[in-house]
């Protein structure tokens, strides 16, 4: 092979090499902003308000059920920042010592606001910050049509999944925190070890496998048979 057909063979070698790099970097996914259709966590800033009968300081047991389920129990690590807000004067000032008493018989920490004038209803009212499961903002469909240079994923790819998980679970708080585990039943447990170490796990394994079952039906058999001969 000549030497100009040699450096042609190179030329051409080359400009295959920066062809194929080029097909390569234009069939990559370019980076695209999915977290936009994900479920995200928040701080979010919550009240609930506390109703009272007029002219009374009394809190009505459904009422104090109602504050314990708003601030969440057995999921105070994701609340904070709890404030009492309540109106001006005596009747005020005593209901809001009342919603103050339930909330340290719960062991929150929580802060009184100065007394609000504007609050003139028979309530109280409870602002907490927490953190809460956001949904995302379907659809997101910034870039429209079949053209799309950059090769990237669907803007909107998973928007409606996340969406329909988000809408399907019966208490968003699930999506931050899970609920804390109640007690377990142990009796069942410690009744089987009390069995086996006692001896009456194995007749009740004998009477499990059919043999209690066998000895019941040839005795019954033979009260049959004796019936019928006499």
């Amino acid at each position: 092979m000549t030497k100009s057909a040699n450096h042609l063979r190179r030329r051409w070698m080359l400009a295959a090499a920066f062809a194929t790099v080029a097909l390569l970097a234009a069939c990559s996914h370019a980076p695209n902003d999915v977290t936009l259709n994900q479920l995200t966590v928040k701080p979010v800033q919550l009240s609930h308000t506390v109703q009272f009968a007029p002219g009374s300081a009394t809190l009505a047991p459904t009422e104090a059920a109602d504050l314990e389920a708003f601030v969440g129990q057995g999921r105070r690590d994701g609340i904070d920042n709890v404030t009492i807000v309540a109106g001006n004067g005596t009747i005020a000032d005593a209901r809001r010592a009342r919603v103050s008493q339930v909330l340290d018989n719960m062991g929150i920490a929580h802060r009184m606001a100065p007394p609000d004038a504007s609050l003139t209803a028979d309530a109280v009212v409870v602002t907490v910050s927490r953190e809460a499961a956001v949904p995302p903002a379907c659809p997101n469909w910034p870039i429209l049509g079949p053209y799309n240079p950059s090769n990237a994923p669907s803007t909107n790819l998973g928007c409606a999944t996340r969406t329909d998980l988000y809408l399907m679970v019966a208490d968003p708080r699930d999506l931050v925190s899970g609920h804390p585990q109640g007690p377990a039943d142990s009796a069942p447990s410690i009744a089987a070890v009390e069995n086996y170490r006692s001896g009456k796990a194995s007749a009740a394994l004998g009477s499990a496998d059919g043999s209690g079952g066998a000895s019941g039906g040839a005795s019954g058999g033979a009260s049959a048979g004796g019936g019928n001969g006499q």
